[in-house]
């Protein structure tokens, strides 16, 4: 999920070929018109974790900041706009400050919100309705999980910023996963990646790992339950019901966790693979030590999104040509079919406007022109639109993107132009009516989850005892959470 600072400073930072705008710049949507509002101001906004950054960044090296992007736009359209942007480094550090501006009367005109923290956000009064600016757009003008990730309770809280467009799909080397006989059709399911991994499994003379299949997660972090926990389950099924109730012992959830034991177990247990893991220069690196670069890790935690063919498209890894590669066409479920593909979030970011911002109206509509207007402009830098009618748009310039990086790299081709699981991007972001949650208790329902987890691959604690523990704590804290800020009907 695009909530990682690795995946958009590598990307904006790796690049050096600009794409011609007359490729990528089409006429941009429009809605009612704001002329009245005067945009000759200063916009304060908080951008955290890996979401749109770079407002005030004019280094023509990091082409994907904000401002390269953007600022010929806004010359013509806001020629007045100013920005002060503060970059805060993970999502709990953003709400302590955002809580701390707002109580003091002086927050942000915008904030970037990712994972599972909207729901926090609005039960504490940080977050204000949006509904006025939304008086004429349709529901429909957005993919589905946008709509049901801002829209809720009555309101909508957010403005729909950044779409998967849909993740999970996995990235791998022909050269290392052919000779094992696996490829993309065979390489569909949970169960096809563990028998893939008893294949690929070695360990050294003395019991070392040397070498892993596939792995999810480098950490037991929110990413791993949030996204590929949910390919485990059926469409309404998961961390949530369908009713945003949190279900941790849904059998989908057991039946993940059970998953992720009997693998880490294959690699002789939660602390070899965490070691293992963790010695990895990682695909973003560019690094020719990196275990995909050379055979060691066949499917690593980061090789998890159609963006992370990105890196391929950039380093040649110390081979000339560099390396060939392959992405499943859907993310690897526990049956391989498309419907549960649907399961996976197609949201990636999404803009509060604090209560009490100086510059509300200003704030939509800058958001609005970013996003949505000219919101497949963020194609090559791998961010999707939250546009339902502009994915192809959006597909044409990310692989526009991958192009013009290949040619910088001095590598031959465009692999993306043809790949499926790049080619079916729209169809995946329709398809999918899945969303980050929103229970104002996700938070800390992750940080449960984490530690029981850890606690499941470690040895010490069964699946089903330790989510059953998860349950007991989550909707305790339900109950201390509407105590405290009151009661939520979403």
């Amino acid at each position: 999920m695009h909530r990682t600072t690795w995946r958009y400073t590598a990307r904006a930072a790796m690049l050096a070929a600009v794409l011609a705008t007359g490729s990528l710049v089409f006429p941009a949507t429009t809605h009612a018109s704001h002329a009245q509002v005067n945009m000759d101001v200063t916009l304060s906004v908080y951008t955290c974790c890996g979401s749109l950054e770079g407002f005030n960044d004019s280094d023509p090296t990091h082409l994907f900041s904000i401002h390269n992007i953007y600022a010929p736009i806004w010359s013509k359209k806001y020629p007045g706009l100013k920005w002060k942007e503060t970059l805060v480094n993970d999502q709990a550090q953003l709400e302590t400050k955002l809580t701390l501006a707002v109580n003091s009367g002086n927050p942000p005109d915008m904030v970037f919100i990712q994972g599972g923290y909207i729901g926090d956000a609005v039960v504490r009064k940080l977050a204000q309705p949006l509904d006025q600016y939304f008086k004429n757009i349709p529901a429909s003008y957005f993919l589905p999980g946008m709509v049901s990730w801002a829209r809720f309770g009555g309101h909508w809280w957010a403005i729909p910023a950044v779409s998967g467009p849909l993740a999970g799909q996995l990235v791998y080397v022909p050269k290392y996963m052919t000779p094992l006989g696996y490829n993309n059709s065979n390489l569909r399911t949970f169960n096809d990646l563990y028998n893939m991994s008893k294949k690929a499994v070695k360990f050294d003379s003395a019991g070392n790992l040397t070498r892993i299949g596939y792995w999810p997660a480098s950490g037991l972090t929110a990413n791993v339950f949030e996204t590929t926990g949910t390919l485990m389950c059926p469409p309404g099924h998961g961390l949530y019901n369908t009713a945003n109730q949190p279900t941790a012992t849904d059998p989908c959830n057991v039946a993940f966790l059970t998953y992720l034991k009997k693998l880490s177990d294959l690699y002789g247990g939660y602390t070899k693979i965490s070691k293992f893991i963790s010695g990895d220069p990682d695909i973003w690196s560019g690094s020719p030590k990196t275990y995909m670069a050379t055979g060691k890790g066949l499917i690593t935690p980061s090789a998890n999104a159609y963006w992370s063919i990105t890196p391929f498209d950039n380093f040649t890894w110390g081979i000339k040509g560099g390396l060939d590669y392959q992405l499943t066409p859907i993310p690897p479920s526990i049956d391989g079919k498309l419907s549960t593909a649907a399961n996976f979030p197609s949201t990636q970011q999404e803009i509060i406007i604090p209560r009490g911002a100086k510059h509300p109206d200003q704030a939509f509509l800058a958001s609005k022109l970013i996003c949505w207007d000219y919101g497949y402009l963020l194609g090559p830098s791998t961010n999707g639109s939250p546009v339902a009618k502009d994915q192809e748009r959006w597909l044409q310039a990310f692989i526009a993107g991958e192009a013009a990086a290949r040619k910088k790299a001095g590598l031959s081709g465009n692999p993306a132009a043809s790949l499926e699981g790049i080619r079916m991007q729209p169809l995946l972001a329709r398809n999918s009516k899945a969303h980050l949650p929103i229970n104002p208790v996700e938070p800390y329902y992750q940080e449960q989850l984490s530690r029981a987890a850890t606690r499941v691959l470690l040895g010490q604690q069964s699946p089903e005892a330790a989510l059953a523990g998860v349950q007991r704590l989550v909707l305790n804290r339900e109950k201390q959470l509407a105590s405290q800020y009151g009661s939520w009907n979403w």
